[in-house]
């Protein structure tokens, strides 16, 4: 049994332990808040043992045994590295960190420690991400990838307001590449690996941070676009085209929804059906990883989480 301390109570924490209550060999053992009536009141919803309002005291905790970060994105790297010189095993909510020279730190500490370190992606450890992969051949050769993440946010009319909340936040690493940009980024840099040349513009909003931008990605022989944005919302699906036909992806974020379309006029339907909260997969492949003793997944594995982080830290404030 692998027993878990959750770091962060936002509506991402509560889907992450709705999931882990069904998946096996886990238990949610502690919480770290930084108001303690406010932990409790969540620790009481969630049947949570032990509530911590500091981090070294829960580090210090030898019941635990895996941390699952979900704090504002500049949190991540200080707790992250606490909790590896802890030797406890981390899975971190994307983006794992903002910058390189961090993400580099925890590589080394988690190495170091022998414990498991990993990027809480969702799209790469679904079984649907597999299958599209696997069928890639069927559209021929690739040439252009167009995917997306566009998604109003309410948080931009507070913005538009005055008020600054942590996802538009500069200090906090805030911004709609490092929220959700960073989900078509990672899935195409784990679909087709590195590119050879990149770069990208964000429009910037009144708080230093994007509220939408692009990514164009080379390859030897295709293009890949990347779009993202929390102040206009998608009407349109992704796409992934080859010189015979389309792969059509309803949401890479949750990689469903997906039809090949060929140019003779053929459909075909791939996919199966999934877990209904697909946060399932990753803490089934963190799990994995822990009772196996391998510090590094080979599905969100430290060359696309480093190469991600890269990408997105030369490109955040253009």
């Amino acid at each position: 049994m692998v027993n878990f301390a959750i770091i962060g109570s936002s509506s991402i924490s509560e889907k992450f332990i709705d999931a882990l209550k069904s998946t096996k060999e886990c238990n949610i053992y502690a919480l770290l808040s930084r108001e303690i009536n406010r932990g409790k009141e969540f620790a009481k919803k969630f049947n949570i043992e032990k509530v911590y309002t500091n981090i070294e005291e829960l580090l210090n905790d030898s019941k635990i045994d895996a941390v699952y970060i979900a704090s504002p994105n500049g949190k991540h790297f200080e707790q992250a590295k606490l909790s590896l010189e802890a030797k406890k095993n981390v899975i971190c909510e994307k983006p794992i960190v903002p910058t390189v020279k961090e993400f580099d730190i925890l590589k080394e500490l988690a190495l170091k420690n022998k414990v498991t370190l990993m990027e809480a992606m969702r799209p790469t450890t679904n079984p649907n991400f597999k299958i599209i992969k696997d069928n890639l051949y069927k559209i021929g050769d690739v040439r252009q990838i167009l995917v997306k993440y566009c998604q109003y946010s309410s948080r931009y009319d507070l913005l538009k307001n005055g008020e600054v909340t942590n996802i538009f936040n500069k200090e906090l690493a805030g911004g709609s590449l490092y929220d959700i940009g960073v989900y078509p980024l990672y899935f195409t840099l784990a679909m087709f690996g590195e590119p050879k040349e990149y770069f990208g513009y964000n429009f910037l909003l009144s708080s230093g941070v994007d509220g939408c931008g692009s990514i164009l990605l080379k390859y030897e022989d295709k293009i890949a676009n990347i779009s993202y944005s929390k102040i206009t919302h998608e009407q349109s699906q992704s796409e992934i085209l080859g010189e015979n036909g389309s792969i059509i992806i309803d949401k890479v974020s949750h990689v469903k929804g997906i039809t090949i379309k060929y140019r003779d006029g053929r459909e075909e339907k791939l996919g199966i059906k999934l877990y209904e909260n697909d946060m399932r997969y990753e803490i089934e492949e963190f799990i994995k990883l822990i009772k196996i003793g391998e510090v590094e997944s080979k599905l969100n594995s430290f060359t696309t989480s480093r190469k991600c982080v890269e990408i997105m830290e030369n490109i955040a404030n253009k």
